[in-house]
């Protein structure tokens, strides 16, 4: 990454009353979405990269807290990956200096595998140095400065290979990262030029990753390419496939709260042994196919069998299976789990059950 600033200043004095009006927009943003009353005594980390989301998030949470007071405190967490090389070493440095300057503690960690990753395995890095370093720090929470571009990048990308109402829901504000600790996404609702007006206006430089600019990740293509494509006719389209997420979750959630009733009453009395799922046949029969398969998710999910290798059809015919009175042989899905219909019960066996059935 290279440093973008007119000034390396941590001043948080606005330069004119334009700039004022950026930073005081993103601080009321921060205050609607995570009231400062909510964290200011506990231990939050912050996850921060170096780039001007994650750099903003920082100042505007160190403001918030100035404002609150409260007996918690902030901490910076980075992520050397080391995928770019001494560039990747060199943000480490810029981040650990960063906190440093605003009186932080900072926890810099190099990834034990360094060089080239996917998107996927670089997300899956992050997500468990956070989980690590909240537990050994106490840290309630561990925010991140994901935006409403990046909400919109996110939504689309998963319209566009197939999704469902849970998936088109996007980033949540929140989420657990352990048992102990949530993800907290406070900046959903600002936007990457409101973002950008934030940091000139308190003249915060923050760093660039060149391999942003390539296109050869489909995400990076689509933030690159289609979505400021988009933007020209659409203007406010990031904003707008952001509150589609928002009213997906919400949908969502009531399908979710819908299939774990609809789960409680097929279970009923019948014991459910470890690895083994029992439901009453009757009940799903009389239910529609949609909210089944919602209700079979979360079985699968408690159950703790694996669902990456469960496609859209994988649940289509399972719900089919569910709801169709009929006898029908066991069919096996991935994960080797074994499901058929035994007399009046819809049967679901995980790997070490499926003899029984």
């Amino acid at each position: 990454m290279q440093d973008r600033a007119l000034s390396t200043s941590l001043s948080t004095a606005p330069s004119a009353p334009t700039e004022r009006g950026a930073a005081a927009r993103l601080d009321a943003l921060l205050e609607a979405a995570w009231p400062a009353g909510e964290w200011r005594d506990l231990r939050v980390a912050v996850a921060v990269s170096g780039g001007p989301d994650s750099v903003a998030l920082l100042r505007a949470l160190v403001q918030a807290k100035q404002s609150a007071g409260g007996r918690g405190d902030l901490i910076v967490l980075h992520l050397d990956h080391g995928s770019r090389g001494e560039a990747s070493h060199n943000d480490a440095e810029w981040v650990r200096q960063l906190a440093t300057g605003l009186g932080l503690e900072s926890v810099v960690e190099a990834a034990t595998q360094a060089g080239p990753h996917s998107e996927e395995a670089l997300r899956d890095l992050r997500r468990e140095f956070y989980r690590r370093a909240a537990d050994s720090l106490g840290a309630r929470y561990v925010a991140t400065g994901h935006t409403a571009d990046d909400q919109a990048e996110t939504v689309l990308f998963r319209l566009l290979r197939g999704t469902g109402v849970r998936g088109a829901a996007g980033i949540r504000p929140m989420a657990a990262l352990s048992p102990a600790c949530s993800l907290v996404r406070p900046l959903l609702g600002a936007t990457r030029g409101g973002v950008l007006a934030y940091l000139a206006a308190i003249s915060q430089p923050y760093r660039t990753d060149a391999t942003n600019g390539e296109d050869t990740y489909a995400r990076n293509w689509l933030r690159n390419q289609a979505l400021p494509l988009l933007a020209e006719r659409f203007p406010t389209a990031a904003t707008e496939l952001a509150g589609f997420a928002q009213r997906a979750a919400e949908t969502s959630d009531l399908v979710e709260s819908l299939a774990a009733d609809l789960l409680r009453r097929a279970v009923g009395a019948t014991p459910t042994a470890e690895g083994h799922v029992t439901l009453q046949s009757a009940v799903l029969t009389q239910s529609p196919q949609p909210l089944v398969v919602e209700a079979l998710r979360l079985a699968w999910r408690e159950a703790g069998w694996p669902q990456q290798a469960m496609t859209a059809g994988h649940w289509r015919q399972l719900g089919e299976m569910a709801v169709t009175a009929k006898p029908q042989p066991a069919v096996v899905f991935p994960g080797s789990i074994r499901v058929e219909r035994v007399g009046a019960e819809f049967v679901l066996a995980g790997p070490k059950d499926t003899g029984s059935c």
